[in-house]
């Protein structure tokens, strides 16, 4: 459709933007209430990290050095020294000690208050560490001050649904400094068989131990899953290779299991 020489088109579109905006800040605010629940819970770091372990000191930051070099992989070591990075949903805080190990600075938001004030209190000993709570459906006003060389999303946008995860998208995308790159992870729709390939070493974490340590949960940590709508967008393949091509920059997309599909948008240099 050519645009409408009345301006009528571009009031449409104006229009789309904003409805897309509303419902992303209704599907927030659900998201935020059930976050917030799982963050005030002493098994938090369940919730933030469901791998067998979770509750053990020692495995938990062995997972998290494990995520936090998929996030760096295929990253100039060099390059990485001097960057400022931004992470989507940090949780308790979970990656920025392994991330601060190769990274010059680091900024986390979270849509729920109880865990941006655990990774505060988990972090307290790293200077170059900030962090900021969200509305869920935007980047922090406060963590705008700065463009970043790193954004990453990672077990993040596998609990939005898809006007969150376009939104923020869209957002961090815009700060990004020149060179930059944004990872994430995404949930795949396992009836799509696109594009699923072999999986490196560091993703080969058995699933029916995943099923067995949920399963094994407590009645109150299960309620905290089972209780609550599931918010997750599905991506079809081409689905998220479209999503993520729009925004400008030079995308890689892997899926190394039928149930995920990770990804890289890396900004043009000027």
């Amino acid at each position: 459709m050519s645009p409408d020489p009345s301006g009528n088109e571009e009031g449409r579109k104006a229009d789309v933007r904003k409805t897309d905006a509303r419902k992303a800040g209704d599907w927030a605010q659900l998201l935020k209430t059930n976050w917030q629940k799982r963050g005030l819970s002493e098994s938090r770091d369940f919730y933030v990290a469901s791998h067998p372990g979770w509750s053990e000191a020692q495995r938990w930051q062995a997972q998290a050095k494990v995520d936090a070099d998929l996030v760096c992989m295929g990253l100039d070591e060099d390059w990485l020294r001097t960057a400022q990075v931004l992470e989507i949903g940090c949780g308790v805080g979970r990656l920025v000690s392994p991330l601060l190990d190769r990274a010059a600075a680091y900024t986390g938001f979270d849509i729920a208050a109880a865990m941006v004030e655990e990774a505060r209190q988990r972090c307290v000993q790293l200077e170059q560490a900030r962090f900021f709570e969200s509305d869920g459906a935007s980047i922090p006003e406060q963590a705008l001050d700065r463009d970043y060389d790193l954004i990453l999303a990672w077990a993040v946008f596998i609990h939005c649904p898809l006007e969150i995860v376009t939104q923020l998208t869209g957002e961090a995308y815009d700060l990004l400094a020149p060179d930059g790159h944004l990872r994430f992870q995404l949930l795949a729709n396992p009836e799509d068989p696109t594009g699923i390939e072999s999986s490196p070493q560091e993703l080969a974490v058995v699933e029916e131990e995943i099923h067995a340590m949920e399963d094994g949960a407590d009645e109150g940590d299960r309620s905290l899953i089972d209780d609550h709508y599931y918010m997750g967008h599905a991506f079809r393949y081409d689905e998220a290779h479209e999503l993520f091509s729009s925004l400008g920059g030079a995308l890689t997309l892997h899926r190394f299991d039928p149930g995920h599909i990770y990804g890289d948008v890396h900004k043009p240099a000027r």
